[in-house]
C-alpha cells in the first residue's frame, strides 16, 4: 500500500532538493554525504510514493520535469522551515 502523501519521508525530499540543486545523483550524494545509489533510490521511492515523474536523465545529469519544477518551491520552503526550527531549537538549549 502506498504511503499517504502527508507521510512523505523528509529524507526523500532532501534528496530531491539536492538533485535539483546539484544536477546529478553523484553531486547530490556528495552534498548530502550519501552514496549515488542511495540518492537514486530516494528519488525512485519519492516518485513511487507520489506517482510523479520528477526528473529526466540528460546527457549532463538530471533535469527537473515540469511537475518537479512545480514541486521545488514547496520543498525549498520546507527546507527553510526545517533549518529555522533547528536554529530555534539550538537557541532554546542555551
Amino acid at each position: 500500500m502506498d504511503k499517504p502523501l502527508h507521510d512523505l519521508d523528509w529524507t526523500l525530499l532532501r534528496s530531491f532538493l539536492a538533485v535539483a540543486d546539484h544536477g546529478s545523483y553523484s553531486a547530490a550524494g556528495r552534498a548530502l554525504r550519501l552514496s549515488q545509489p542511495t540518492v537514486g533510490r530516494h528519488i525512485e521511492l519519492l516518485e513511487e510514493a507520489t506517482g510523479l515523474h520528477l526528473f529526466d536523465r540528460a546527457q549532463r545529469g538530471m533535469n527537473l520535469t515540469l511537475v518537479g519544477e512545480r514541486l521545488l518551491p514547496s520543498v525549498r520552503a520546507m527546507h527553510a522551515a526545517a533549518n529555522q526550527a533547528q536554529l530555534i531549537a539550538a537557541g532554546a538549549e542555551d
